[in-house]
């Protein structure tokens, strides 16, 4: 299917592909928005938040982020086992901070607590935490992680830690068990869906990059395109490459209103 719409466009790799390079995806207001906002976490130095619903680029913030932290002054420490209890959870995060994961939970949260002041002190190295999915993490675990960032009676930044998730994990800091780790929250970047004019912009240059022709979206099948994707990455990307595979099949030349319509009535 692919060659066939490549050969069909003229297109050099498919623009609405997963293998988007991921500055590609941050040319846009509000993502550099977002962007600005986790900037200033990791100089700052606090807890911070990342939330929104699927597919409106939050792992794109992600791997932009950890991209960014890739020299001497950081340690990104990326983590996605979020559905674990609390023992798993210390043993994953010893095994990412080089530590062997034996022993009690307790010895292992010391020594954890112990490399990363270790790592901030005498290597000079910044452990920057990123759970994802932090929406599926158990109370306790929230609870701990503001424990991890409390060190010489709370009077050192020694880690950074970025939550990111579903809009639901942003309602769990309204429990009082989990007022602590609310009130350290010192950043909170919330992705949504773009603007007409970002999801038009997205596209256009999305079929620019892979060698495609300027116009080959008209104007009025962008406004549809936008108006029943509500500006989801993930969504204009799907419509989008449906409708590039309908004009192919009937062997057009341009995609239309009615194309996206009709992909939109299946």
């Amino acid at each position: 299917m692919s060659h066939a719409i490549k050969n069909h466009f003229g297109f050099t790799s498919m623009p609405f592909d997963k293998e988007i390079p991921t500055d590609a995806l941050l040319d846009l207001p509000s993502c550099k928005e977002a962007m600005a906002g986790l900037r200033l976490l990791t100089e700052t130095r606090g807890v911070g938040l990342l939330t929104g619903k699927s597919g409106t680029g939050k792992s794109c913030l992600i791997r932009k982020m950890i991209q960014e932290l890739g020299t001497s002054l950081y340690k990104p420490i990326y983590m996605c086992h979020s559905s674990v209890g609390l023992s798993e959870f210390y043993a994953n995060l010893a095994v990412e901070l080089g530590l062997e994961p034996k022993g009690r939970r307790a010895n292992l949260f010391r020594a954890i607590k112990d490399r990363i002041i270790s790592l901030h002190r005498q290597a000079r190295t910044h452990p920057v935490l990123i759970i994802d999915e932090a929406h599926l993490l158990a109370n306790e675990i929230l609870l701990d992680l503001r424990l991890l960032t409390n060190y010489e009676v709370d009077s050192s930044n020694a880690l950074t830690i970025l939550l990111c998730g579903q809009e639901s994990l942003a309602r769990k800091f309204d429990l009082n068990i989990l007022e602590a780790l609310a009130n350290s929250i010192t950043v909170v970047v919330q992705t949504n869906g773009l603007s007409k004019e970002d999801t038009m912009h997205y596209v256009e240059e999305r079929i620019k990059s892979s060698g495609g022709q300027a116009g080959l979206f008209t104007k009025q099948a962008l406004n549809l395109i936008h108006q029943a994707s509500n500006g989801v990455f993930r969504t204009i990307g799907t419509i989008a490459t449906n409708a590039l595979l309908k004009v192919q099949t009937i062997g057009a030349s341009q995609v239309e209103a009615e194309h996206i319509q009709a992909i939109l009535q299946r």
